[in-house]
């Protein structure tokens, strides 16, 4: 499942707004163009009570509405322990530029949020397991090379059997510059061999996250870091970053260029409040009981 530009049926528009915290539901008329996510169907998934874009779009679009929303980040820079100054401008589902990362299909950021003084991408997520893994080592479902797999599973010199390209990585031999950048966002050696990648499983999306905020930092000439968003309860996500071997995934990325932090939508919303003007702190009270109400009805189910 991905962001797709397809235009909006009138059903869809309406399913999509009654889904979307109010503040946020003017973003569906208003950009005709936004990449809405879609199932393997075609069906648009923005209209149901799990989707992530659903609460990624009403809570970090809310904030950008208030007048507050200046403060809110500048408490939110501090609980992060960055130091990046506003005004702050937000583009969710944000492109990243071909150019930086040679990606036939650019990595969408959930939300770019662009400060004066630098970059937080913001990867949210509701009842995802994990992140999103890497292609290559699994059988291709269709095809004139349908069963193969261009890659073995380890980070070692290999022919992908579709193409005939000797690389390490299938996806430095399509031209993908992830390993680039990867020693500079993470304490992994891009000159040797891995036995396994270590980009096997959720973590090849965080190496994603964080490539796409280095590049973009080099592009923009200003910092950069990396925000993990997650619904806390008995949510997959909320229960891999309790678990102790998260800590190994922590020491990888540990004193590189890209500042990695985790959130709860919970502890973002309550320093929000904090911070927040009184008739902007009714909006997002408001918006907290929207959003619990979603997470129990959800976590229910």
């Amino acid at each position: 499942m991905g962001p797709v530009r397809k235009a909006l049926t009138p059903a869809e528009i309406e399913s999509a707004e009654e889904n979307l915290f109010r503040s946020a539901r003017g973003i569906v008329r208003e950009k005709p163009e936004f990449p809405w996510h879609r199932d393997q169907f075609g069906a648009i998934t923005a209209s149901r009570e799990e989707s992530s874009q659903a609460l990624a779009v009403s809570f970090f679009v809310t904030i950008e509405s208030l007048r507050s929303c200046d403060a809110i980040f500048a408490r939110w820079n501090k609980h992060f322990e960055l130091e990046y100054a506003g005004p702050w401008k937000l583009y969710p589902e944000y492109t990243v530029p071909k150019s930086l990362l040679g990606e036939p299909r650019p990595t969408q950021i959930d939300v770019l949020a662009e400060g004066g003084g630098g970059l937080i991408l913001f990867e949210c997520k509701f009842t995802e397991k994990d992140g999103g893994g890497c292609s290559q080592p699994n059988p291709l479902a269709d095809g004139a090379h349908k069963g193969q797999r261009q890659c073995n599973g380890n980070y070692e010199e290999q022919v992908n059997p579709i193409n005939d390209i000797r690389a390490r990585c299938a996806l430095t031999g399509k031209g993908i510059r992830y390993w680039d950048l990867v020693p500079e966002v993470m304490n992994v050696d891009a000159r040797i061999d891995h036995i396994k990648c270590p980009f096997k499983g959720g973590t090849y999306q965080w190496m994603r996250n964080l490539v796409a905020a280095r590049a973009l930092s080099r592009s923009l000439d200003r910092p950069s870091a990396f925000v993990l968003v997650y619904a806390d309860g008995a949510f997959p996500i909320a229960e891999k970053l309790r678990r102790p071997d998260w800590s190994g995934f922590l020491d990888s990325i540990r004193g590189r260029a890209v500042p990695f932090r985790s959130a709860s939508y919970q502890q973002l919303l309550a320093l929000a409040v904090d911070e927040a003007t009184p008739s902007d702190r009714g909006v997002l009270r408001d918006m907290g009981a929207w959003m619990e109400a979603r997470f129990l009805a959800v976590d229910e189910d």
